[in-house]
């Protein structure tokens, strides 16, 4: 069954039962004149009223989009709560000032009340019913993000409270002449049913500032909602690389209609951005289903060369590589810290110069007090391997994957130049790992089958 189709009858059956609850509601309020029997009453005429609004609204809603409404007619769903809104306050309004005036009002009989056990029936009745529609609806309302649905739930969910409000008032007018006349415990049980009305008018004001705001945020675009705080999270940790700059979320409906621009590299191939773009798309339609996503990339303006970078770049002049940079403003002074890669084999005379010209350059370069090196043997280098490689090499690769409860490997590529060779094992995505717990697990995985393995390669373990 498709949203529509769920919606639709949902504001169908919410129709139902709010005839019938209206038409029990006003007998039983006539019979026994208690105000707050016939301000629910009137509730729920308006609630019948408004419940046949949202089911037409639902009906117009489910419309495609065309050339006179390209973002289609789910807008009409926001209007219909917002009509709802009004009438509610309406309610309010008259339940207050009747209120007002018979608890202020010197005849006995403005406060009398005929209970009887009809009274305590309609409104047990009432209490049942509401509390499995406004379930129903808030269930159905969820799923199709239906605005005109949540409105119906909301009023159907302050009718179970204001119920009980009425129940209680009218209790209280039914036990009244028990009490000793004069005495406050029968001054409160008198006016307890026009006071119960007071309760269920407050409620109504209450919902009506919140189905009011939520409309007119819907209505005006706001977009700090959930499909535009949904976005920002996604963007924020899927896509770091790319930061949002600008968002735009229209929510029609249950449908999102989502435009961004986002930072790249100015130096961007334009195939690249495309396949970055649909990435995006298809990142926040996973997110957001149904969402339509529009992606401009913005080129980020050039930067000037970070400390770092500066590093690195230095690095290459002198023909050798460069990692762990520790750049600090400590006590001793600016503070320089690298480890170097140099060739394995080499000797360290070799490099002596090149080191020293790196250092007085960095230092040069970058104001720095102290420039620290630590040499290690590039591992870029591919190391020769005279034993040769075994036939069965691809199944001992999975025998000690297995072996060492590793994920089995998606990809086994051997390559090979005369006695060079590395093997380039793809595992599974992690995505729930960290970058940091990503490395050591790859770190690991690679020293275990080191140990497992002949050694005729170098292993390397990736993500595919």
């Amino acid at each position: 069954m498709d949203a529509d189709t769920k919606k639709a009858i949902a504001a169908g059956s919410s129709v139902l039962w709010s005839a019938l609850l209206t038409v029990m509601k006003f007998i039983v309020g006539i019979l026994t004149g208690s105000l707050g029997i016939l301000s629910e009453a009137l509730h729920s005429a308006l609630d019948m009223l408004a419940a046949l609004g949202t089911y037409f609204a639902v009906k117009i809603a489910a419309r495609p989009a065309d050339a006179e409404h390209p973002y289609g007619h789910g807008r009409i769903e926001s209007l219909t709560a917002l009509a709802e809104t009004l009438l509610l306050l309406i309610t309010a309004g008259w339940v207050i000032l009747e209120a007002i005036e018979r608890l202020t009002s010197d005849s006995a009989d403005a406060l009398h009340v005929e209970t009887n056990v009809w009274a305590f029936v309609v409104i047990i009745v009432s209490l049942v019913v509401d509390i499995n529609r406004a379930a129903m609806l808030k269930r159905v309302a969820k799923e199709t993000k239906s605005d005109a649905l949540e409105a119906d739930a909301a009023h159907f969910a302050s009718d179970i409270w204001s119920s009980a409000a009425v129940l209680l008032g009218i209790t209280g007018a039914a036990v009244a002449h028990m009490t000793l006349e004069g005495s406050w415990l029968h001054w409160l049980l008198v006016r307890a049913d026009v006071l119960a009305s007071l309760a269920v008018a407050l409620l109504i004001l209450h919902i009506c500032w919140e189905l009011g705001c939520k409309s007119v945020n819907n209505l005006m675009d706001k977009t700090d909602g959930e499909a535009a705080r949904t976005v920002r999270a996604l963007m924020a940790e899927r896509m770091p690389a790319y930061p949002l700059q600008t968002l735009r979320v229209r929510e029609v409906g249950n449908k999102a209609y989502i435009e961004m621009v986002v930072a790249v590299p100015r130096e961007l191939h334009v195939d690249t951005a495309h396949d970055i773009a649909e990435a995006i798309e298809e990142l926040i339609s996973n997110a957001l289903p149904g969402a339509e996503t529009a992606v401009h990339m913005h080129p980020k303006d050039a930067e000037a060369d970070t400390h770092e970078m500066l590093v690195r770049r230095i690095a290459l002049t002198h023909r050798f590589g460069v990692h762990g940079l520790v750049l600090m403003h400590a006590e001793q002074g600016y503070t320089v810290f690298a480890d170097l890669e140099l060739p394995g084999g080499a000797s360290m005379d070799s490099w002596h110069v090149a080191i020293q010209a790196f250092r007085k350059e960095v230092r040069l370069r970058l104001g720095a007090d102290r420039v620290m090196v630590h040499v290690e043997p590039d591992l870029r280098e591919i190391p020769s391997f005279a034993q040769p490689v075994p036939e069965d090499w691809e199944q001992q690769v999975r025998h000690a994957m297995i072996s060492h409860g590793a994920p089995l490997p998606t990809g086994i590529n051997l390559y090979t130049k005369d006695e060079r060779r590395f093997c380039i094992i793809t595992i599974p995505q992690e995505c729930c790992l960290t970058v940091q717990e990503s490395h050591e697990r790859l770190t690991g995985i690679n020293r275990k089958l080191k140990d497992a393995l002949p050694a005729v390669a170098r292993i390397i373990v990736v993500y595919e």
